[in-house]
């Protein structure tokens, strides 16, 4: 089985809970293509035997007329409609639940990837194929598992009835299916490729258009308009150039099918007059084989349609199983055990680090964390202090070495339980559409109100959002725009509170604000590491300088470790880094102080 076909059997399972819709939706395509058969059969009737017989008085011919014309309305306002309606609500019932299904899966798979795959792919990508490439494969469900059963059918009934009123016409009106198969197969494999070329271009004008209308600021700021829609017109062309291509096999394909069923009615036409000239054929014979050959054709066009319908399908399956084949490279170990709640103990044992194995980030790194203690880490940007911190929760496994939190290899344990007692607070405080309350309690959502409020208090929010009109139901807006950012670093905080890590990683967490700002945070901060043990990354030395040690991080490597008074009588590395900042050799700036101002 090759991979199309292979992608093909994997969508039927996400079909497969639906199926009773899709056989009632086939059942009543079928019907609603055969019943309309018997309008030619029955012109046939009353050509030959009823409004041509001299036989029949003119009371008999109406009341024929009457009652077989009458007999068809009924027919169709009993059968035919109700059986179209179930066509069609329980086919499109089934391609929704089936890509509901399938967007789910692919959603979930996308959350569980590493830190690494989004790296490497755009966020607009991404989304493009969670959107776009679902809702392109759903059309599967109405043409491969309905319309092609109902078409098939309805070409076999006609058949049967051309074959009843003239077996030569029959193979006339057959003698252009040999090419119209060949076309079929022959531009087939074009369009889908083709198909999924224009997705690809798609996906990447995506990606770049987010990025740039999430950085809409930077690029005003920087006068770069004009080059970002220069870059855009590139993007746009290479996609029209694409689409074009694409549209050119498509009209190919419809014109080649519409053309070959066009002239076959001709064909017909011309042999079935000779067959009346000659006595062979009755006229309303001739009628009826010329109505039957519109039920012919018309599902081998769409047979066409299917073809290219199929091909942008398979496309876009393909880009959605590409991902869901894709394993996270972070994950549990099977029977991975439990973490039980963390005294806090972090140990770093000749931990080494590369994010490509030709460039490593970092070297036999070791050093032990006790439980409730404040380590910093400190160095030129680039050395690798974000990265040691990110190997704590397991955002990227370890070259070689270990990481153990009291005594466990984090590599050994369930993955969740680790990162459940990891709270990290963020340079860039993240947060997401939707209400204040919304985003402190992504940090804990069965927290209750109560819980909820002292969160928010403890992290010296509660003032602001005080004042807001909705208060704690106040909408942040896309990444919180409608807030300040010692608003919004606030609410990272109160999050992390409502989590209650047992270790807690500070990133940076007060550089670029004001100073009203950074003491509030500042403060927050202080009641937040409590307890907890905790890494605190930070360029402004000042913020660190009641850690219990200090870590100077240089290419990768630790070279100094300290209190701040060890280091500064040391007079290496953090002397240097300190007396460039501050231009003195004695400890000038104040510390924040580690009384709690609750």
């Amino acid at each position: 089985m090759n991979k199309k076909q292979h992608n093909f059997w994997r969508f039927l399972q996400y079909v497969r809970p639906y199926w009773k819709y899709v056989a009632v939706g086939v059942i009543g395509g079928i019907v609603k293509f055969t019943l309309p058969l018997l309008i030619p059969l029955v012109t046939q009737h009353l050509l030959d035997h009823v409004y041509l017989n001299p036989a029949l008085t003119l009371e008999q011919k109406l009341h024929e007329l009457f009652l077989m014309v009458g007999g068809l309305m009924l027919i169709f306002v009993c059968i035919y409609a109700p059986f179209t309606y179930f066509r069609h609500f329980c086919t499109g019932k089934a391609g929704h639940q089936s890509v509901f299904d399938l967007r789910c899966d692919l959603y979930y798979q996308i959350l569980r990837m590493s830190a690494s795959f989004f790296q490497q792919h755009k966020s607009g990508g991404i989304v493009a194929r969670l959107i776009n490439d679902v809702a392109l494969a759903q059309n599967l469900v109405g043409s491969a598992l309905t319309n092609v059963w109902m078409d098939t059918v309805a070409i076999v009934v006609v058949l049967f009835f051309l074959f009843r009123i003239n077996v030569p016409l029959t193979f006339v009106a057959l003698s252009t299916f040999p090419l119209y198969l060949y076309l079929l197969k022959k531009l087939g494999r074009q369009i889908r490729i083709s198909s999924h070329r224009v997705q690809e271009e798609l996906e990447n004008i995506s990606g770049n258009v987010q990025e740039k209308v999430a950085g809409n600021i930077i690029v005003q700021a920087f006068n770069q308009e004009e080059k970002e829609m220069c870059n855009f017109n590139h993007d746009s062309e290479r996609l029209l150039g694409t689409s074009i291509r694409s549209l050119f096999l498509h009209s190919l394909n419809m014109t080649m099918t519409g053309t070959l069923t066009k002239i076959a009615p001709l064909l017909v036409t011309l042999f079935g007059g000779y067959q009346v000239i000659r006595g062979r054929m009755t006229v309303g014979g001739l009628i009826a084989a010329g109505m039957y050959l519109n039920h012919l054709y018309f599902p081998l066009e769409r047979f066409s349609e299917l073809n290219v319908v199929f091909a942008n399908s398979m496309a876009a399956l393909d880009r959605i199983f590409e991902i869901m084949d894709q394993q996270p490279e972070i994950i549990s170990k099977p029977g991975a055990p439990v973490l039980p709640e963390l005294a806090g103990e972090v140990q770093f044992e000749k931990v080494s680090f590369a994010y490509n194995p030709d460039h490593p980030v970092l070297h036999n790194i070791s050093f032990t964390v006790h439980p409730g203690e404040q380590i910093a880490l400190v160095g030129p940007s680039g050395s690798g202090k974000t990265t040691i911190v990110n190997l704590i929760p397991r955002f990227y496994d370890v070259t070689s070495g270990a990481i153990r939190v009291d005594g466990y290899d984090i590599r050994e344990v369930n993955l969740p339980s680790l990162r459940r007692q990891v709270g990290m607070v963020l340079q860039d405080p993240v947060l997401f559409s939707g209400t204040i309350r919304d985003n402190i309690l992504y940090g804990n959502p069965q927290a209750s109100k109560e819980e909820l409020l002292q969160a928010a208090e403890a992290a010296n929010a509660l003032d602001f959002i005080s004042t807001l009109p909705h208060g704690f139901n106040t909408e942040v807006g896309e990444r919180g725009t409608m807030l300040s950012g010692g608003q919004k670093q606030r609410l990272t905080i109160a999050r992390a509170f409502l989590k209650n890590p047992r270790i807690l990683i500070l990133d940076e967490a007060t550089s670029a604000l004001d100073s009203e700002s950074e003491n509030l945070i500042q403060e927050a901060l202080e009641r937040l590491m409590v307890g907890r043990t905790t890494f605190i990354i930070a360029h402004r030395l000042s913020t660190v300088m009641n850690a219990d040690r200090i870590l100077v991080v240089s290419n990768g490597r630790i070279i100094e470790h300290g209190t701040h008074a060890e280091l500064i009588a040391l007079r290496g590395a953090y002397y240097h880094l300190y007396t460039r900042q501050y231009g003195a050799d004695d400890p000038s700036p104040q510390p924040y102080s580690r009384t709690l101002l609750s």
